[in-house]
């Protein structure tokens, strides 16, 4: 499909990098949120990509630029929202924050409109009865730092259009994504059905007392051969998006220990703004991270 205008609501971290990755693929690219305060902080968190394309896909300066040039921001949906090709959503994993937002886009997109949401793990079906444009509303999940791990997840409710899909895919190669297409719905798509029972167990393990974090990274990353361990990744994450999900499980299952995990979550590090990566402080300091030191895995 033809972009000549693609919105990004929300500029948190997953928001900030789809909206520049957007740009740096040759797409017109608006950041909304709530206020002038969250559109600043979009703008602090985009600032520091110019560097991290340039040292991970040997960006130059020239399409830093025309990327630069392609991104604006604003704090007005109306503004954000009209005549959009594609909209992606990306505010907090929240059914009654997703169903405000989508409400407030009723008036201001058409039926050709593209609307994606890039939750975690809720449901296309749980999310579609608020969709302004049900026929066009799909589900597209990145993983963190998506100019790396550039793959877009693409899950629908049952009786979408086959042309929104493909419209979706296209979109996804657009964006540089390698698209993954999830033929039934499924919390979590593939790589959170995977990843977050992982990332939950090491959470359980911390809230019960049985090991500290950067033992069980440690023992993780020597286990398995990997460069982070599930705190590593629970910073890049974000604990905000932590606290949500965990909060999540806990509606879905009614297992205490997913409240338990979001209530030391919240007051020992979201209450002190100790967010992960994003804020400098997290289960490790940034930006450099204790477990990027060779001797963080040695005897």
């Amino acid at each position: 499909m033809n972009i000549n205008k693609l919105v990004v609501l929300g500029g948190g971290v997953l928001g900030s990098q789809i909206a520049y990755q957007s740009a740096y693929s040759g797409i017109p690219t608006v950041i909304y949120d709530i206020s002038d305060d969250a559109v600043d902080a979009a703008k602090l968190r985009v600032a520091t990509y110019p560097a991290q394309f340039q040292r991970d896909l040997n960006a130059t300066d020239t399409a830093l630029e025309e990327a630069a040039s392609r991104l604006t921001y604003t704090s007005d949906i109306a503004k954000a929202g009209l005549n959009a090709d594609v909209i992606i959503e990306a505010v907090p994993e929240q059914p009654a924050i997703k169903e405000s937002v989508y409400d407030q886009l009723k008036p201001l997109i058409t039926a050709d409109t593209l609307l994606l949401t890039n939750s975690s793990t809720l449901l296309p079906s749980e999310l579609i009865k608020y969709a302004p444009n049900p026929a066009r509303f799909l589900a597209m999940h990145f993983a963190n730092q998506i100019w790396i791990h550039n793959v877009a997840e693409i899950m629908w409710a049952e009786g979408t259009p086959t042309q929104a899909i493909d419209d979706a895919v296209d979109v996804a190669k657009q964006l540089q994504m390698i698209p993954i297409k999830i033929q039934k719905e499924v919390s979590g798509y593939v790589m959170n059905s995977i990843f977050l029972p992982m990332i939950y167990a090491a959470l359980f393990l911390w809230a019960d007392g049985n090991s500290d974090p950067h033992s069980i990274d440690k023992d993780w990353m020597v286990s398995m051969g990997v460069d982070r361990g599930p705190f590593g990744f629970l910073d890049l994450m974000g604990l905000r998006t932590a606290v949500n999900i965990a909060k999540g499980f806990y509606q879905q299952t009614n297992d205490e220990r997913y409240q338990i995990v979001a209530d030391k979550l919240q007051s020992e590090y979201v209450n002190h703004n100790k967010l992960g990566a994003e804020t400098g402080e997290g289960f490790y300091t940034y930006p450099d991270p204790a477990y990027t030191n060779p001797a963080f895995i040695t005897a």
